[in-house]
């Protein structure tokens, strides 16, 4: 899996150095059921009014604030490791299209051809990770995506010895926050849009699974396509057979889950600014304009349960 400085393992696993950077390190096990949800504990913070960026076709949204308090109960506790996770969920301001103007067809892994796609819209999120304790803590930042048609639920991977790994998130970022500090990032256009196709590739796996009992069974195409160093504008070979065959009319994403997790309790928060360019003139809801937003969707994309390598 990722490492805390954006690095990994050859084999997708955590490197020893990531480990030792948690508030845990001795702990041997990993949360077993974990999912992105929102748990006792979470708080979110009065948003402020949205206003444009200074053209029609540029939108700062108001801000999104996800916080863990240190009295947040653990989901996951099996008497030696304690995790913790709050989430919610972020809607960005697509609006849905009309009945004349839903696309019809066929265009594989969709169900039928997106309305929303990479090249309308350009989404860049800015992060401010704070540490409100007065001792260290490593956070993971977690951002999983939805399109359209699905959303997506990391779930977890049994591996030998029944021991239990979180599955990568769309975007699984570990970070040191120093006592009482805070620690400012950002997400790319570049980077939705390859969370865009990681996600597309994801719904081609589900749709023609790998074979179960080969050397990539269960979850492992799942963490390989979203692992943080493998881009898609680097071949690979292993997922060459799900990559989409067209990269012009991939499905935005229009909204995800953002998580925050950690290995001992702490009190900590996470701010997000986003802007969002309707490159099109017409598929993003502006401040002060009508219109009905397109919802989150029904199905949720879960990679399968699996105990292969990682």
């Amino acid at each position: 899996m990722r490492t805390h400085e954006g690095e990994s393992t050859g084999d997708g696993r955590r490197s020893g150095a990531a480990r030792g950077a948690l508030d845990r390190p001795e702990a041997s096990r990993r949360p077993q059921g974990l999912a992105v949800r929102a748990v006792a504990g979470l708080f979110v913070l009065g948003a402020v009014a949205s206003a444009c960026a200074g053209e029609d076709e540029k939108e700062v949204l108001p801000p999104v604030v996800l916080g863990m308090l240190e009295t947040t109960a653990p989901t996951y506790d099996d008497g030696q490791q304690q995790i913790y996770q709050v989430g919610r969920e972020v809607r960005l301001p697509y609006r849905r299209p009309t009945d004349e103007e839903r696309p019809r067809g066929e265009q594989d892994p969709y169900p039928r051809p997106p309305f929303h796609i990479t090249a309308d819209s350009r989404v860049t999120v800015r992060y401010t990770l704070s540490n409100l304790d007065d001792r260290q803590h490593t956070v993971e930042l977690l951002i999983d995506p939805w399109n359209e048609f699905v959303r997506y639920v990391p779930g977890v991977t049994t591996v030998r010895d029944e021991e239990v790994l979180p599955n990568f998130s769309g975007i699984d970022r570990f970070v040191i926050l120093p006592p009482k500090g805070r620690v400012e990032g950002i997400i790319t256009p570049d980077d939705m849009r390859e969370l865009a196709t990681d996600l597309t590739i994801a719904m081609a796996l589900a749709r023609r699974p790998p074979d179960a009992m080969g050397a990539f069974g269960g979850a492992a195409l799942y963490n390989r396509t979203f692992n943080i160093q493998n881009r898609s504008s680097q071949p690979d070979p292993v997922l060459q057979d799900w990559m989409p065959a067209s990269t012009t009319n991939l499905a935005a994403v229009i909204g995800f889950d953002v998580g925050l997790r950690t290995y001992a309790q702490a009190k900590v928060a996470v701010e997000l600014v986003i802007d969002i360019e309707d490159l099109n003139g017409e598929r993003v809801v502006m401040d002060g304009e009508e219109a009905r937003h397109v919802g989150r969707p029904g199905e949720v994309l879960t990679p399968p349960a699996g105990a292969g390598p990682m």
